[in-house]
C-alpha cells in the first residue's frame, strides 16, 4: 500500500505546473522527499527556495551507491565522499533526523567515520542507524557510539563492538544486525539481555569476529531473546551455542518466531542438523524457513547425523501455521531427505516448498531425489514441492 501511495504522490507532483509545484504546504514536500532517493531529492533544491529549504529537513539520510552515481563522482576516493559530501550534508541538516544508513561500496574504516558518529550521537531524534563498513579492517566504534541510546533499529557491519564500562543499554532496540562484528561472548550475552524489546535479530560471523570462549547454549541465548520474531543466524555462531548435550527441544517454546533464515549450515554434520531440528521445532508459530545450506560431495556423513531423525521421537511437534520452507544447495544426501520429509508430515498449512538443487548433484541422483522427495506424505494437500536445477 505505501509503495502505491509513493508513486502516486510522485506522479502527482511530477503532473503540477512549477508554481504550483513550488508552493506545496512543507508537509507534502517533506512527504515527497521522504518517498524519494537521497540524490533525486536533492536535485529537488532547483525547483524553489521552499523546496531547498526543505531538502536540510529530511528525516532519513540514506548513503548508498546511488546517491554517488554520475561521472562527477565516479573518481572520488571514500574518504573524499565521506569528508566533502556526507559530512557537510549532516551539518546542514535542520529539524529531526529520524534514520541515517552509511552503506557504500568499499567503505573503510577511517577518522571521518568518527566525525559522522560523533555527529549522530548528539542527534537525539535518530531512531535506525546502519553503519556496513565493506573492506579492510574493521571500525571501533567510538564511545560516543553508545551514547545512542534512543534506537531501535541497528545495523552494523565489520565494527568492533566495545562498549565502555559507562555504557548503560539500548533498551529501546526492536531490530539488530550484527554482521561479522567484533565481539566477545560476555559483552554480546550483556548487551543482548538487556535489549527486551528485541524482535528481529541477525547474528551472522566467523571465529574471527565472535571473539573468544562462547560456552552459552541455545537456552540462554533465548533467555535473552523473549520476544524475537525473525531470527536470522549463520553457521559459526550456530555452532558456538550448539554446546553440551543439545536438547531434542527447548524448554520454552519460541512461541513468536515466524520467520527463520539460517546460513551456512550443513545435513552432512550432526551438530547442524541437531541445531536446525530444534530451532525449528521449537518454533510453533513459524510462518517461514529458509535454510542456505553447504554441500561438500567429499565431506561423509556422521553416522550420528545419518540416524539423527529416525532415533528421536517427533511425534509432539505441529506446525500449523509454516507456509513457506526454501532449502538452497540441497543434494540427495539422506540426512536432507529425512528433514524434509519430517516438514512435510508435520506442516498442515504448508503452501510452497522451494527445493534448489545443488550443481554438484549428477542427474542420476536429482530424478532419484525428485521421484522420493514426490512420494512423501504431506500434511498439508495444498503443498507444492518446486524444483530449481542449476
Amino acid at each position: 500500500m505505501s509503495g502505491v501511495v509513493s508513486k502516486s504522490l510522485k506522479m502527482e507532483a511530477q503532473d503540477l505546473p512549477l508554481e504550483k509545484t513550488s508552493s506545496l504546504p512543507p508537509n507534502i514536500i517533506q512527504t515527497i522527499l521522504t518517498l524519494m532517493p537521497l540524490r533525486d531529492a536533492f536535485r529537488t533544491s532547483i525547483l524553489s527556495r521552499n523546496w531547498r529549504n526543505q531538502c536540510l529537513n529530511i528525516p532519513k539520510l540514506m548513503f548508498d551507491d546511488a546517491v554517488f552515481q554520475g561521472p562527477t563522482c565516479k573518481n572520488l576516493s571514500i574518504r573524499f565522499k565521506l569528508l566533502y559530501i556526507v559530512y557537510p550534508i549532516l551539518l546542514l541538516h535542520q529539524g529531526p533526523l529520524l534514520e541515517f544508513s552509511l552503506s557504500i561500496s568499499q567503505l573503510i574504516s577511517c577518522c571521518e567515520i568518527d566525525q559522522i558518529i560523533l555527529h549522530l550521537s548528539r542527534i537525539a531524534t535518530l531512531k535506525k542507524l546502519t553503519l556496513c563498513i565493506e573492506s579492510g579492517d574493521d571500525h571501533k566504534l567510538l564511545p560516543a557510539f553508545f551514547n545512542l541510546q534512543q534506537l531501535t533499529v541497528l545495523k552494523l557491519q565489520k565494527c568492533v563492538f566495545q562498549p565502555p564500562v559507562t555504557f548503560k543499554v539500548f533498551s529501546r532496540l526492536i531490530s539488530l544486525s550484527f554482521n561479522n562484528v567484533s565481539i566477545t561472548a560476555k559483552v554480546f550475552l550483556l548487551f543482548i539481555s538487556n535489549c527486551p524489546q528485541l524482535k528481529d535479530f541477525t547474528l551472522i560471523g566467523d571465529e574471527k569476529h565472535l571473539m573468544g570462549r562462547w560456552n552459552s547454549d541455545f537456552v540462554e541465548l533465548f533467555e535473552c531473546l523473549p520476544l524475537v520474531e525473525r531470527l536470522c543466524m549463520s553457521w559459526y555462531p550456530i555452532k558456538c551455542f550448539a554446546t553440551g548435550v543439545m536438547p531434542q527441544k527447548l524448554p520454552t517454546s519460541l512461541v513468536h518466531i515466524k520467520y527463520l533464515h539460517l546460513q551456512g549450515l550443513s545435513f552432512a554434520r550432526e551438530i547442524d542438523l541437531h541445531s536446525a531440528l530444534l530451532l525449528v521445532t521449537s518454533s510453533p508459530n513459524i510462518d517461514t524457513i529458509i535454510l542456505e545450506m553447504q554441500y561438500n560431495p567429499n565431506e561423509a556423513v556422521s553416522q550420528t547425523a545419518m540416524n539423527l531423525i529416525d532415533q528421536q521421537d517427533y511425534s509432539y511437534v505441529v506446525l500449523n501455521h509454516l507456509r513457506v520452507i526454501t532449502i538452497t544447495n540441497f543434494s540427495n544426501m539422506k540426512t536432507g531427505m529425512d528433514f524434509v520429509k519430517l516438514i512435510l508430515a508435520k506442516s498442515t498449512m504448508l503452501k510452497i516448498v522451494d527445493i534448489m538443487i545443488d550443481k554438484r548433484v549428477d542427474i542420476h541422483g536429482e530424478v532419484k531425489m525428485l521421484k522420493e522427495l514426490l512420494q512423501y506424505p504431506r500434511a498439508s494437500t495444498r503443498a507444492e514441492i518446486r524444483f530449481e536445477s542449476p
